[in-house]
């Protein structure tokens, strides 16, 4: 276990779903009220673990995901009061809402617990393309959802859409994009549908005769999200999402230091990594006395390096100025040498100590966190998926 942290940033896992979308490759399971409960007072003592190890750390942001975390919005409420009664918190108090569950009562309930953040998550606006994800709600009850969140009182509004879903032409892609923008929210998230062996996305898909979009159309999809962004007077905060200027950014997966609660989440501090275990049963019955990690690892500072350099190329700026404060040494020399070269090929250019991706450049890191994700993330959660405590993954 490393060192009491300066700071840290909370990730807390809800895998409670009232229905199952094909798609999905996160922890997830039916809603059931009773296991619930359990799933609670389970989370709650792993932060109390947390908190007689380090004391009253200062807890940068606080992000909840899933799952449905709006579908249990007393667990989110119960567990920000612990938070905030135990540790010193930061501004960033974020949460996922399905449209489903996006009512009045639920976002009162969100704003009182000191929720400040909330990421929408339409996915599409498109009643054709919802049915094809199977996602069982309508268009307009998505945009609706959108404006009650809006109207809701949080700091930063993000709406989640996907492209590349089989059957979507650009225009729909446009027309997704233009209904969030004309709607007014604080930020885009968009991704590509990244199919996972698995989950029953390709059967699903096979059963309806269809099939994703040829990589020159999603390619064109982008960039047609990318400019329509622009010209509204957004800025791009990463390869797949848009702010608008000056407002704080919804992100739970570019934080340095961050700790995971609850099942399948991943945790990351100093020179160690790990994750729970990937069942929910196996999480309660784990936290009742004992530990729920069920796999971990000792970062080289090699390692260390690679992972900054990943989520700042994520986030489309490497700081050079930033890296020996992080990561405790200079840029590698391969590294350094690489970066003009990056800039003769149009992929980067220098601002200073700041190396920026042009377009181009975001493209092709578009190109490599797809294929980051299914030859690493994809193994890794399909093998902690089969078995919960797992002696060992070889990616």
């Amino acid at each position: 276990m490393p060192d009491r942290p300066e700071s840290v940033n909370l990730y807390i896992h809800l895998p409670f779903c009232s229905s199952i979308c094909p798609f999905c490759p996160y922890v997830k399971e039916l809603y059931d009220p009773a296991v619930s409960a359990f799933y609670q007072v389970a989370i709650l003592k792993e932060l109390e673990g947390y908190r007689e190890l380090w004391g009253d750390v200062f807890v940068e942001s606080v992000y909840f995901g899933g799952g449905t975390p709006s579908l249990t919005p007393e667990i989110v409420e119960t567990t920000l009061n612990w938070i905030s009664g135990h540790f010193h918190v930061g501004r960033d108090v974020g949460v996922e809402i399905h449209p489903s569950s996006a009512g009045d009562a639920v976002l009162s309930s969100l704003r009182n617990a000191g929720v400040t953040q909330a990421s929408l998550g339409a996915q599409t606006f498109n009643d054709r393309l919802l049915g094809v994800l199977g996602r069982g709600y309508s268009g307009n009850l998505a945009v609706q959802a959108c404006e009650r969140v809006l109207q809701a009182g949080f700091q930063t509004v993000d709406v989640d859409l996907m492209f590349a879903i089989p059957t979507q032409t650009l225009e729909e892609v446009e027309a997704d994009v233009e209904t969030a923008l004309r709607l007014g929210v604080d930020q885009i998230s968009t991704y590509p549908l990244l199919p996972f062996s698995y989950t029953p996305l390709r059967s699903h898909l096979n059963s309806q005769g269809l099939r994703l979009p040829s990589w020159r159309l999603e390619k064109r999809m982008l960039q047609s999200v990318v400019a329509l962004a622009r010209n509204a007077g957004y800025e791009r905060s990463s390869i797949w999402s848009f702010n608008r200027p000056g407002s704080s950014r919804y992100t739970t997966v570019t934080r340095d230091a961050f700790v995971g609660i609850g099942t399948g989440a991943t945790s990351r501090l100093g020179d160690y990594f790990w994750l729970n275990t990937f069942s929910v049963a196996g999480y309660i019955k784990a936290m009742e006395n004992g530990s729920p990690r069920s796999l971990a690892a000792r970062l080289t500072s090699a390692d260390r390096m690679a992972y900054w350099l990943f989520w700042q190329c994520y986030n489309l700026s490497i700081d050079t100025g930033a890296c020996r404060s992080v990561c405790g040494a200079d840029l590698p020399r391969r590294v350094r040498t690489m970066l003009p070269l990056l800039g003769l090929l149009g992929i980067t250019r220098r601002e200073g100590n700041v190396i920026r991706f042009t377009d181009w450049g975001a493209y092709l890191f578009h190109l490599v966190e797809k294929k980051y994700t299914q030859t690493y993330l994809r193994p890794m959660w399909e093998a902690c998926l089969a078995e919960p405590w797992p002696e060992r993954v070889v990616l």
